[in-house]
């Protein structure tokens, strides 16, 4: 494959032999340039006219990786033990016997909702709840992750008991600080999940979602959103 830019990589390759062959130098030029840190949001017309970002006008849309988006659910819920060290925890109930059995948890308590780093691996087991989102094979060592979109991330993140506890969490926080008013409610799970006030189709839109369902369905629906689970 041709490179898009090419006069760009031989402008770099020159910086590279100026620098005295300093790979970190380079490193921080590319980190802090514009066009690394733009975001990754669209615009209309820049994606008329170049839909696949070729000339480097926006981010390249990325998903929050499987570590990530499990401490971001548990932030939001307010439930995050962001403690340093100490004992890891693990996402499986040990069956021991001849050999050890090794069954995904069906409940969880506060000492698994410490950071996923503390987690401890298991071999030929994955995570049930977030090792669908490319979660690297421990049987091997993995230089770089895969990326993919299936509909298991989805339907994992939908009806997982992890998910489905802490999205009752998350309703429970918001029902103690933003009282009994819906509208309160959707505007603070915003706040929390997103960053960010939501706008007025939004909030009519939560609103009907929390009334014909429950607030627990529109922090599980959150939980799900594009904007919860991609880098801006």
């Amino acid at each position: 494959v041709r490179p898009t830019h090419p006069e760009l990589l031989d402008w770099l390759a020159a910086e590279l032999v100026s620098s005295g062959w300093s790979l970190k130098r380079i490193h921080r030029l590319i980190l802090t340039s514009h066009t690394w840190r733009q975001s990754s949001r669209p615009h209309k017309e820049a994606l008329a006219a170049d839909g696949g970002s070729r000339l480097l006008w926006r981010f390249p849309p990325r998903r929050l990786e499987a570590e990530a988006i499990r401490d971001n659910i548990l932030l939001a819920a307010g439930t995050l033990d962001s403690r340093m060290g100490g004992p890891g925890f693990s996402g499986f109930r040990v069956e021991a016997e001849n050999v050890r059995h090794y069954h995904a948890k069906a409940s969880y308590g506060p000492a698994d909702w410490r950071r996923m780093l503390y987690m401890t691996k298991v071999r030929q087991e994955r995570e049930p709840t977030f090792g669908v989102f490319d979660c690297p094979d421990f049987n091997q060592t993995a230089p770089s992750r895969s990326r993919s979109t299936t509909p298991l991330q989805a339907l994992s993140l939908l009806n997982s008991p992890f998910v489905l506890q802490q999205a009752g969490l998350l309703a429970r926080r918001l029902r103690h600080e933003a009282g009994a008013d819906t509208r309160a409610q959707v505007a603070r799970a915003c706040q929390l999940a997103l960053g960010r006030e939501p706008n007025r189709e939004e909030l009519a839109d939560a609103n009907r979602l929390v009334a014909e369902h429950s607030l627990e369905a529109f922090c599980r629906a959150l939980f799900n959103a594009n904007e919860f689970l991609f880098l801006p």
